[in-house]
């Protein structure tokens, strides 16, 4: 690991978001990148030098934010060279993906939610296209996570050839803290494996980890999200790692493993299985009062109620 990035808009996740960048970093002698972007659907970096002045609040707005942001971190006492400050003006999850890109970035840690995050609102837009469409890892987080967040990690999985790649990649980053590593296969009614056959997945995912320590755990609930859930707050865990099939990368999506969740700090997501083939994609919109089913596809409403039974149509 060479380059942390961490998007940077001054609100409270974003700042957790750096401080717990900063002991990673501590950890593995990185070199941090900050990023802030000024929303606007101008796309600053494509527009020509003499077709800039006709945005004057845009040009303020950058020019306060290159000069703002280097004393904000030097108040949380970083060092002066510590951070590397990039300011663009654009849509903010493509100029975040444009910088991973371009700076070759191999984690990035962001905040939950952005500047603006309403109550209620069930996982920031941003960082759902970083998730998406990332080609590194990410660790979304909601609060600052302290030295004892990396003890104890959790890998949750239906440890399918898919999903061994991610966890090859994480397998560093657990080695990185000397952490314990707990494999979690959720059990649900609706998809339900025999104890034996989940232990024999996940032994295969252990296979050559000989010097990590490893646990495995076959968890019993109604539902995937939440059978983590109780595990990790039973076990002490802050830290899932999951695998998204839509990252760049990865094979094309074929589950409802792109449903991602953010509860107690806790990033989760629901696995059904394998979708029939067609163009078409279910969409469901889900927070604190409910799942609900705005466009029918693959998936039917049925389907979705089988995994989340107060699922509702739009």
């Amino acid at each position: 690991m060479k380059t942390i990035l961490v998007p940077f808009d001054f609100s409270e996740y974003a700042l957790a978001a750096l401080q717990s960048a900063k002991k990673i970093a501590a950890k593995a002698s990185v070199q941090l990148i900050s990023v802030t972007v000024i929303p606007s659907q101008i796309d600053w970096d494509l527009l020509p030098e003499k077709a800039r002045k006709n945005y004057p609040d845009l040009q303020l707005e950058l020019d306060e934010a290159s000069a703002r942001i280097p004393e904000y971190l030097k108040m949380m006492s970083f060092s002066k060279n510590e951070v590397q400050v990039v300011v663009k003006i654009g849509v903010p999850a493509e100029q975040i993906l444009r910088v991973i890109d371009a700076q070759q970035v191999d984690l990035v840690v962001l905040g939950a939610y952005g500047k603006g995050f309403t109550e209620g609102k069930f996982i920031g837009s941003t960082l759902q296209n970083v998730l998406r469409n990332a080609p590194c890892p990410v660790l979304a987080v909601k609060k600052a996570l302290d030295g004892n967040a990396f003890r104890k990690l959790a890998f949750a999985s239906l440890f399918t050839g898919s999903a061994k790649q991610v966890f090859d990649i994480f397998i560093p980053f657990v080695k990185l803290f000397s952490a314990s590593l707990h494999l979690v296969y959720v059990n649900t009614p609706a998809h339900f494996v025999n104890t034996n056959e989940a232990e024999r997945d996940m032994a295969s995912f252990s296979k050559g980890n000989e010097e990590v320590i490893l646990h495995s755990h076959v968890v019993n609930d109604t539902n995937v999200v939440a059978g983590i859930h109780s595990f990790c707050v039973a076990k002490g865990i802050a830290i899932v790692a999951l695998a998204s099939a839509s990252r760049k990368g990865m094979p094309a999506p074929k589950s409802l493993g792109d449903v991602w969740v953010l509860e107690s700090d806790v990033a989760l997501k629901f696995d059904n299985g394998n979708l029939r083939k067609g163009p078409i994609s279910t969409v469901i919109e889900a927070d604190e009062t409910g799942v609900r089913y705005l466009r029918e596809g693959a998936i039917s409403l049925e389907e979705i109620q089988a995994i989340v039974p107060g699922a509702t149509g739009a």
